[in-house]
Parts: C-alpha cells; sequence; structure tokens
C-alpha cells in the first residue's frame, strides 16, 4: 500500500478503533493454484511487547486448507469507511480552480505468516471469544453463548473448522482524509462528511484538527 506520510496513520488507537467497526477482514494468500482472498472476522491481539497476533478459523473445505501451508506469507487487510470527495466541496476552487476529485479513506495492512491449527481447544477459544464480542455488539439482551448449543452438535461444528493464526512481521496504516488540503478546504469537506452521513470519516477528521 502507497502510504505518503502525511497519509500514515500512527494513532494505535484509531488503528484498533477502523479495526473494531469494521471487523470483517479480506485474507490474501497465494498457494499452488495462484491468489485468493477470503472475507473473515478475526481477533487481533496487540500485545504487551508491541506485536500483534491474528486469530480466526475458516471452513475444513476451504481451498486455503487444501492449497497453503504452514509458514506461507499472508496480508489482512482491514478497510474503514470511505467516499468521494467532489472538487466542488473546496472553497479554494472558487479562486484557483486547481483542483481534482479524490477518495478518502481508511485502510491496515497486516503481514505476516500463516499457522493452521486443528486443535478442539483452541478452535472452542476463538469461536468463544468472536461470538461473545459480537453477540455484545449487537446488544443482544440474552447473548448467544456457546454452551448453548449440545455439546454432540458443537463438537460437529468445529470438526468442520481449522483455526488460524498470524503472528504480524509488520503492518502499515493509512488514514487518507484529505490532510494534504488548506484548512478551508479540510472544514468543508470534514462538514460535507456529516452531512453525506460518513461519521467515521469526519469523526477521524475531528481527530487531526
Amino acid at each position: 500500500m502507497y502510504v505518503p506520510e502525511h497519509f500514515s496513520e500512527k494513532n494505535i488507537n484509531e488503528i484498533k478503533k477502523l479495526i473494531d467497526n469494521y471487523p470483517l477482514a479480506t485474507l490474501f494468500t497465494s498457494g499452488i493454484n495462484g491468489f485468493s482472498a477470503n472475507h473473515l472476522p478475526f481477533l487481533i491481539d496487540f500485545n504487551a511487547n508491541g506485536t500483534q497476533t491474528i486469530l480466526g478459523h475458516i471452513a475444513r473445505n476451504n481451498q486455503l486448507f487444501k492449497e497453503n501451508k504452514n509458514g506461507d506469507e499472508v496480508l489482512i487487510v482491514y478497510k474503514g469507511e470511505d467516499a468521494y470527495i467532489s472538487p466542488n466541496w473546496y472553497p479554494t476552487k472558487q479562486t484557483t480552480h486547481e483542483v481534482v476529485p479524490t477518495w478518502n479513506y481508511q485502510a491496515v495492512h497486516f503481514y505476516g505468516k500463516l499457522e493452521l491449527i486443528e486443535d478442539p481447544k483452541f478452535l472452542l477459544g476463538i469461536v468463544g471469544r468472536l461470538t461473545k464480542i459480537h453477540e455484545k455488539k449487537i446488544g443482544e439482551k440474552i447473548p448467544w453463548k456457546i454452551n448453548d448449543a449440545p455439546r454432540d452438535f458443537l463438537e460437529k461444528k468445529l470438526s468442520e473448522i481449522i483455526g488460524i493464526k498470524i503472528e504480524v512481521l509488520r503492518f502499515d496504516a493509512k488514514s487518507k482524509i484529505s490532510q494534504n488540503r488548506e484548512k478551508i478546504d479540510f472544514d468543508a469537506v470534514q462538514k460535507k462528511m456529516f452531512e453525506k452521513n460518513k461519521k467515521s470519516i469526519s469523526l477521524a477528521m475531528e481527530k487531526i484538527k
């Protein structure tokens, strides 16, 4: 990902917020039959030593399990809200006309190595954590829990999935939110983002004023 310095997102809390708000990531792999992409909800542990560990699962029948192996390099992409930016929104257009359209967005790319895990305890832990997080997010009064399912049914379902663990080697984060514009244009774009219900971008812009 091309990340000019003025668009580089270094605020770890902003990165965590993006992942929390848009948890469905895209996992890119290159296996024996070429490139592949899977859309998956992951957990990301931000470890005390500054590293990150990504956890999730796939169906056992997924081609990824058949075509990839432990140690393969992978790319995980999170993309937040995005918006087309019209030159008409820039007040400076009225005086210079030296403006062009662009696109504002936020994204994080994690690079790491794949580990495929079949251990039932690992799988149960991942599924349990994912369920707890997302049941809470959707506001269920009585959240569904793993133990709500019959034991034999749960064991069968766990036997049909494969765990994924990725130790992150590096990551790039980008918030392209009009930082390169004059303040009068920046403020006008932020107002437009709010008006067009692009509130995640608007709030991110507010933080860097």
